[in-house]
């Protein structure tokens, strides 16, 4: 109680909530933990400041008071880099119709965090001009501005056009509402591309590069663990080096055999493929269509889309399924999907998992460090306890769950080991260095570590070193992690760093935030600093971020800032440079993240990336790339 409630603890909440505007109870709790008695005294103490309120009724926690100042003089707006005409547009437009009052209200919690940066960077502390303002939303959302409900509202009232309650980018209302109101048609939004189907039947073909040797070694070695049922192993490869493609060619090979010269199926050859985000799986239906496209065989393939909305209908699963049982097959899901299914939260649930199981020989699962979990576990036992065995391959760049704060635990470890058995890696080709060799080969790039230290010192909750291996225990500790560093002196450190970074020719940074406002925040910075930049969040639509990564690949944006949502399934090949901004104890995390700018020349990539680690004033060593000490645990 002495320790929680000491003056370093009063001050770093206090210091947390001016610089942030708001903090939550929760948030609190998760990065000072503490009983409900000594909250109360935490609460007394903060609230008798001046300039801090409550929070609201449901959030608890402190809030900076609104300050009642004059308005700024609009001439005196900080010069934000708009991308294109019709960012500019939209901003004079939003400068016209709103008021300043409406603009700082639509910016939420960003407009103190922006006002913060601006007090830290010059000394002048003052409200936002209108112009600032609506850059910062115009940058915060895009092209989806007017998708958000309370803009489109206050924008609908302001020029008496009506707004409509549902925004369907692209289509013909969000189309005629940006036109009535006079904005540009860009912010009619992103179409969603068309309606994929549920499923399609494959045929070549077209032409892809050869294999690699290692890459032809851990196919050898996956297809020789796959010549008898039931069997398991787990592909390891590093980020990079194209697990999914050797996968997908091998499974190809897998599945001819098992079908006859007239395609009619000899043994259960259904493929179950695993990605926990739709993203991924339709990242892992791409490859899977580009291969099969061009296969020297002219073999068909059912290809199923079976996360989300696809393929949903009863009448629909039982279709693909009779279909399954006929054909070379792969279904493409999301373990939440088949868990729904198997606990019988969907219609006919068990029912459609036993005739599944009835047609399925093999399980992957992609990011398979995740295998470990409670929903793949479940997974895993009704696919193979089974009369008919069923075999279970994983994939993943990262075979461990160790990590890395105060832990020697390798049970994590052991779990993946007892799931999946075998380990499949190109010893032979490659030697037990890996990702050395590959560097060496230009298919990835040699990673420059550089350190940029920070002022912010970082306390972790107390927690059991045994529990590591425990997800929630690991997501608890980073989120009090990530409520620490979004700060401002630690954001305008690492603006100032990026914007080195950006003075060498060719630069192309990938940013990751420990925070949705922090990479907010940076992106709008680093416009105000002439920067081409954007943001990416997991509130982005499928079609936004599309669009800004193709625009960081060719060149238009100089810096994506993301939080969270580009650690995996992520490809852009050209980053010179990875700003580590978001802290983290885990190693699989820290490896991922990472990976993302490893991709080398051989691959489309860049012969060394720099990565900047955020040096925090923390207790315990920051995750190191290779970590290798799992081959204790494989015995390789």
């Amino acid at each position: 109680a002495v320790m929680a409630l000491s003056p370093n603890i009063v001050d770093e909440v206090i210091t947390l909530v001016r610089d942030r505007g708001e903090v939550s109870k929760d948030e609190v709790l998760a990065a000072w933990p503490m009983s409900e008695e000594e909250y109360a005294v935490l609460r007394d103490k903060i609230l008798a400041l001046p300039g801090i309120e409550s929070g609201g009724r449901h959030i608890g926690g402190f809030v900076v008071s609104g300050r009642r100042e004059r308005l700024p003089d609009e001439n005196n707006s900080d010069s934000v880099a708009l991308r294109s005409g019709w960012e500019v547009a939209a901003v004079d437009r939003l400068c016209e119709l709103l008021q300043h009052a409406q603009l700082e209200q639509l910016l939420g919690g960003l407009l103190h965090t922006i006002r913060q940066v601006r007090k830290h960077r010059s000394g002048d502390d003052r409200r936002g001009t209108k112009r600032e303002l609506a850059a910062a939303l115009v940058i915060r959302h895009g092209h989806d501005l007017l998708r958000e409900t309370d803009v489109r509202k206050a924008v609908g009232k302001a020029c008496n056009v009506h707004a409509p309650k549902r925004w369907f980018p692209g289509k013909a209302g969000a189309t005629s509402f940006v036109e009535k109101a006079g904005f540009p048609l860009e912010l009619a939004g992103v179409r969603t591309a068309g309606t994929r189907p549920d499923f399609e039947l494959l045929e070549g073909p077209l032409v892809l590069k050869p294999l690699w040797k290692f890459q032809r070694e851990v196919q050898r070695e996956l297809l020789n663990q796959l010549s008898e049922p039931g069997r398991r192993g787990l592909v390891t490869l590093p980020t990079g080096a194209g697990k999914t493609r050797v996968a997908v060619e091998s499974l190809r090979l897998w599945l001819a055999d098992r079908y006859d010269a007239h395609n009619h199926c000899t043994e259960r050859g259904l493929v179950i493929w695993l990605a926990h985000t739709e993203e991924l799986c339709e990242q892992a239906y791409a490859c899977f269509k580009e291969v099969w496209e061009a296969g020297p065989q002219h073999s068909p393939l059912l290809l199923v889309r079976f996360w989300g909305r696809y393929t949903s209908r009863v009448e629909t699963m039982a279709e693909v399924i009779y279909q399954a049982r006929l054909l070379p097959s792969v279904m493409i899901s999301t373990p939440q999907r088949l868990v729904n299914l198997i606990r019988g939260n969907i219609q006919d649930g068990p029912q459609v998992i036993c005739n599944l199981s009835e047609a399925t020989g093999l399980v992957v699962i992609d990011e398979a460090h995740r295998a470990a979990a409670k929903s793949y576990r479940e997974i895993i036992e009704a696919f193979t306890n089974l009369s008919h065995p069923v075999s279970v391959v994983g994939m993943t760049a990262t075979p461990f769950r160790m990590e890395y704060l105060r832990d020697n635990s390798d049970q994590g470890t052991v779990e993946l080991r007892e799931i999946f058995r075998t380990l499949i890696q190109p010893l032979e080709t490659l030697g037990p260095n890996p990702r050395e060799r590959l560097q060496a080969m230009g298919v990835l790039a040699h990673p420059r570590f550089e350190t940029l230290e920070t002022s912010t010192a970082l306390r972790l909750p107390d927690y059991d070193p045994g529990s590591l291996e425990d997800e929630p225990t690991v997501d608890r500790l980073d989120q009090a992690l990530k409520l620490r560093t979004d700060n401002s002196p630690r954001r305008l450190l690492v603006h100032e760093r990026v914007l080195e970074i950006l003075a060498q020719d060719g630069a192309s940074v990938l940013y990751f935030g420990p925070s949705v406002r922090d990479a907010e925040c940076m992106a709008y910075m680093l416009r105000a600093s002439g920067v081409p930049s954007s943001v990416v969040t997991g509130g982005s639509r499928d079609a936004v971020r599309r669009e800004a990564i193709e625009d960081f690949k060719n060149g238009q944006i100089k810096v994506l800032c993301n939080c969270e949502v580009l650690t995996t399934g992520f490809d852009a090949p050209r980053v010179t440079h990875l700003v580590m901004a978001r802290p983290t104890v885990s190693q699989v995390l820290y490896e991922q993240m990472v990976g993302r700018g490893l991709r080398g020349p051989k691959f489309g990539g860049t012969e060394t990336c720099t990565i900047i680690d955020c040096k925090d004033d923390i207790r315990g060593q920051k995750p190191e790339l290779g970590y290798e000490a799992f081959r204790r645990v494989w015995g390789t």
